[in-house]
């Protein structure tokens, strides 16, 4: 199983990959030296060791794991997958992009399908996960030719228009790259309906949309589906029953004011912070009734500070907040917007618990299982605001209230409707939102990709 770190990634495939007979292979950076440490964030071997996993951490020079993680996953991938483009996101491909392309991205999928080669035999499948390993199905695939390969892409896949702003060499080989995988996993048939679109844009193959599969020159059959992403129902349970969980709610609930309107994200441009919070800030303009007993505490978690844009972004915010804290102060001399800026689960999940309003406004998500989480556990009950973009809003209709990502009037309208909205009203809309979470799991979602890979849950000797 290859793949790179990541929270809501790692708890859907714990109970896979905390067998015995399942190794996972992730890019690491070799400790950086000072000029390359103030360049960017370098996961390092150590970052990746669990006694309870095994982790096979695949070594790369500081500089090309900048090029591979920073450079082109991170500011080009993920911005470009998001939609995120122009001065505040992924805006142009210079000489230096290029370079970082050839002997970072490419290089570092070069080097852990080399690596994989080497330490894997008798192997049963490979799960591959995310934007940072396109390439790698395909660079397998004439090592293991008989081997099930499983690509899944866990962030919204971009429709050919977007693709054509890369150049034609790097399309072709993220698709291709795909390609040589037996099963193509996206989030959403939206996402499903991109991919096939670019492969028939982009690439030299046969697309049978009706069938969802991709056929390619050398007659070789990819299945392509939608698996949305959910919760891992017992883990989530686990940590609401936590001590830790427990502290956090003496600590943050009486916090959070009469009425509560909470957010809980990455502090990231495609996460769409700065509009929800213009939003509430004309809430309270609209309505002078809620000033004094409305809050919002946003749970932001910090995310790629070495980034420049991003830390232009999260100034910008808190430019935002201090204006609109400033312009309606609260009785009790307590800000009517409240950050809290670290890492902190368990917090954000006993606010949820708690809260009257989750705002997730993102301008695109894979799926956002925050919002699943939150079906789950709230308890007041409260009400989901959600923008149309995201994955998980397909699971929401009639059970949230959607807006667009970039109505500043309607995602205010929105709150106050959240904020005036009867309990049986809320209580209804909870209910339908969390039946749909609780008949699609992070279990059914691992388990319907191993059954179209053809392979039992449990993966035999050795991935």
């Amino acid at each position: 199983m290859a793949m790179p770190a990541a929270g809501g990634l790692v708890s859907m495939l714990m109970p896979l990959a905390a067998q015995s007979n399942v190794t996972w292979f992730c890019c690491v950076s070799e400790p950086p030296d000072a000029r390359h440490a103030q360049r960017g964030l370098f996961t390092t071997a150590a970052d990746q060791a669990d006694p309870s996993l095994h982790v096979v951490p695949i070594p790369l020079p500081a500089e090309m794991y900048h090029a591979y993680y920073g450079q082109i996953s991170n500011e080009v991938l993920w911005m470009l997958q998001h939609r995120v483009i122009g001065p505040s996101g992924f805006g142009q491909l210079d000489h230096d992009r290029h370079d970082a392309w050839e002997q970072g991205y490419l290089a570092a999928n070069a080097r852990m399908a080399e690596v994989i080669r080497e330490s894997c035999f008798n192997v049963r499948a490979f799960l591959i996960q995310d934007y940072h390993l396109y390439p790698l199905p395909a660079l397998l695939r004439p090592s293991f030719p008989d081997t099930p390969i499983a690509h899944f892409t866990h962030i919204p896949f971009p429709d050919p228009s977007l693709m054509r702003l890369l150049p034609g060499a790097w399309r072709e080989a993220i698709l291709n790259g795909m390609l040589g995988a037996d099963v193509v996993g996206l989030q959403t048939e939206r996402d499903v309906h991109a991919f096939m679109k670019c492969c028939e844009s982009f690439v030299n193959v046969t697309v049978d949309r009706a069938s969802g599969v991709v056929v390619g020159v050398d007659g070789r059959r990819v299945i392509v589906r939608a698996y949305p992403a959910s919760v891992e129902l017992e883990e989530l349970a686990r940590c609401m029953a936590s001590p830790a969980v427990a502290r956090a709610r003496v600590r943050v609930v009486p916090r959070m004011g009469e009425m509560r309107v909470i957010r809980v994200d990455r502090l990231d441009p495609s996460k769409n912070q700065l509009i929800g919070f213009r939003a509430f800030g004309r809430l309270l303009e609209l309505r002078s009734d809620l000033r004094s007993r409305v809050r919002f505490s946003a749970f932001l978690v910090p995310s790629r500070t070495d980034l420049s844009i991003y830390r232009a972004y999260r100034d910008e915010i808190y430019a935002c907040i201090a204006e609109i804290n400033d312009r309606y102060p609260r009785p009790d001399g307590t800000p009517v917007i409240d950050v809290f800026y670290t890492n902190n689960r368990e917090q954000a999940l006993a606010a949820m618990e708690e809260c009257d309003v989750l705002l997730v406004n993102s301008l695109q998500d894979g799926m956002n299982l925050v919002a699943k989480e939150w079906a789950l556990i709230s308890r007041r009950p409260g009400v989901l605001v959600l923008s149309e973009t995201v994955g998980v809003a397909d699971d929401a209709k009639g059970a949230a209230l959607l807006v667009s990502p970039l109505d500043v009037d309607g995602t205010a309208q929105a709150l106050a409707q959240a904020l005036d909205m009867p309990e049986l009203e809320r209580r209804g809309r909870l209910d339908t939102m969390r039946r749909r979470v609780q008949s699609w799991t992070a279990d059914d979602w691992l388990s319907a990709q191993l059954r179209d890979l053809g392979v039992a849950a449990s993966l035999g000797p050795a991935t």
